[in-house]
């Protein structure tokens, strides 16, 4: 790549275009995947826990999703694991922020506290 031409600063531009596509898209199948383990098993537990596993979701589809846009395969095994492991932590903590800095309203149950939380989706895309 020459240094100083278009690509040096359209690539950077273009890869966190992609990385928030992929993320936000993959934060929705997350969240759906989520749902449907807590549906398979009967919300047989408390509704925090139940919420909980639906954030995680989301942010764990979000950070594979950014993580793909800026993976680097030239680098050495524990540093793709652990590039990979903080891009998961940072989008579940984003999903955590979206959750609490989103509207509320008081929720009775599990189906209207999990459609309330649709602002993790973009706290962990972005």
């Amino acid at each position: 790549m020459i240094d100083g031409g278009i690509y040096f600063w359209m690539l950077p531009i273009f890869r966190t275009i992609i990385g928030f596509c992929i993320g936000g898209f993959l934060a929705i199948m997350g969240g759906w995947m989520a749902r449907n383990f807590n549906q398979l098993v009967g919300y047989a537990w408390d509704g925090n826990l139940h919420l909980n596993i639906y954030l995680i979701g989301i942010g764990l589809g979000a950070g594979l999703g950014a993580y793909v846009a800026w993976m680097n395969l030239t680098s050495r095994w524990y540093l793709l694991g652990a590039s990979g492991l903080l891009a998961v932590f940072g989008r579940i903590v984003g999903t955590y922020l979206g959750a609490a800095y989103g509207q509320n309203i008081e929720a009775t149950y599990m189906g209207q506290r999990a459609t309330i939380v649709n602002n993790s989706h973009c706290g962990a895309a972005i």
